[in-house]
């Protein structure tokens, strides 16, 4: 069933899936295969749609760090504007979720933490030419020994030398890493000096750097689209110019870019499931077998009806600052229950899709096996669904 658009939003909806499908979906097959990056894709589309005023404006963020606030809240056209931001990603993500991520990960994740944080001087330097799609940023906090426990379990170092810092460690599962220009690394300080040693801050480093290297994209169960690998630092001397906002104490700042990503990852995992049930119930119209529709066995109506009411459900999720008609204040356990829930339900209608597509649905050309494999990502990713639940319990139980 199609949301309740205005004709705006319908021209703005149709322009996405237009573009998208003329301009991105070719080139999937050799984006998959690594022939082709994702990269180069990214600057003709700021200039088609026309994205670089708006992806430049800076964000207000909300106390659980899930939502954009950087437009106003009220009113009919600012509305649309929410309306856009969420179906941009969800059109992007039917055609792609590799492209989205490293898409994500470079203007989200870099450009986002920089543009928030940063000083003015690092903003113009570091942000602005990510923002513009001109160059590729990505962030570095994942490391070999600690996945979850991320901050705690952190052994990549800064330690103050002179008028820099000299980094040392290494980072691991990557979105970005083996081409980006740009690095946002997290690491901990440990200079001894009182009141910041062992603190954890961000340290914005280019390509180039003497000591910075990266290794091959790793081969990957999906997302192929999406180069992703490891960062390795030593002696990494870094200008103190480029701690980001002169030191600002991570911890607290982690949690809210984690926030973020995982609303976005909630929006790829609604793109894939709305795509998935779509394939499927189209196919499920045509397909014969015994005479009839095999949209007319009840088994197969089943499967569709399910798949239905986790994509209505995952809908009012993403789409709950339009459907309110204005932006909401979200706890980080109400971010973590939409990731959790969407990112299950992705995987879920996408398995499901295959099903009922049978041989076809475990072919390439058929496009949901792709999507199967990109969603499971989305369970693991920005926290893994053991974590989600940790923290929503932890956060409901707080005193």
């Amino acid at each position: 069933m199609d949301l309740e658009l205005t004709d705006t939003e319908r021209l703005l909806r149709d322009t996405f899936r237009s573009y998208f499908t003329r301009e991105i979906e070719p080139h999937v097959p050799a984006m998959e295969s690594g022939s082709m990056l994702p990269y180069e894709l990214m600057r003709p589309m700021h200039q088609a749609l026309g994205l670089d005023a708006l992806l430049s404006r800076k964000p207000r963020g909300d106390e659980g760090g899930g939502r954009d606030q950087g437009t106003d809240t009220t009113g009919l056209a600012a509305n649309t504007a929410r309306y856009a931001r969420t179906t941009f990603s969800v059109e992007m993500a039917r055609i792609s979720p590799s492209f989205t991520l490293s898409y994500g990960a470079s203007l989200g994740l870099f450009a986002g933490n920089v543009l928030g944080k940063g000083t003015p001087e690092q903003i113009e330097r570091f942000a602005r030419p990510v923002l513009r799609a001109e160059k590729i940023g990505c962030w570095g906090l994942t490391e070999p020994g600690s996945g979850s426990d991320a901050l705690g379990g952190m052994k990549t170092t800064a330690r103050r030398d002179g008028d820099g810092f000299v980094l040392n460690g290494s980072k691991t599962f990557i979105t970005n890493a083996p081409y980006a220009d740009v690095f946002l690394i997290l690491a901990r300080l440990d200079d001894g000096a009182e009141g910041i040693d062992g603190s954890i801050e961000s340290f914005i480093v280019e390509r180039g750097t003497p000591g910075l290297t990266t290794g091959p994209p790793m081969k990957k169960m999906g997302m192929r689209g999406s180069p992703t690998g490891e960062i390795f630092l030593d002696e990494v001397r870094v200008p103190a110019d480029q701690l980001l906002g002169g030191g600002v104490s991570e911890r607290g700042h982690v949690k809210a870019s984690l926030a973020t990503e995982r609303v976005g990852l909630a929006v790829m995992s609604y793109g894939i499931a709305e795509r998935c049930y779509e394939i499927a119930r189209d196919y499920a119209l045509e397909r014969r077998q015994f005479g009839r529709p095999i949209a007319e066995y009840q088994m197969i109506q089943s499967r569709l009806a399910r798949m239905y009411v986790a994509l209505s459900n995952c809908r009012r999720i993403v789409y709950a600052d339009w459907l309110a008609g204005r932006t909401l204040r979200e706890s980080i356990a109400d971010v973590c229950a939409g990731k959790l829930y969407c990112g299950e339900m992705g995987t879920f209608v996408a398995f499901e899709a295959i099903h009922i597509l049978a041989g076809n649905g475990y072919m390439e050309e058929y496009v949901v096996e792709r999507l199967a494999r990109d969603a499971k990502l989305i369970e693991l990713g920005g926290g893994t669904t053991e974590m989600q639940i940790l923290t929503i319990a932890r956060e409901l139980l707080r005193k």
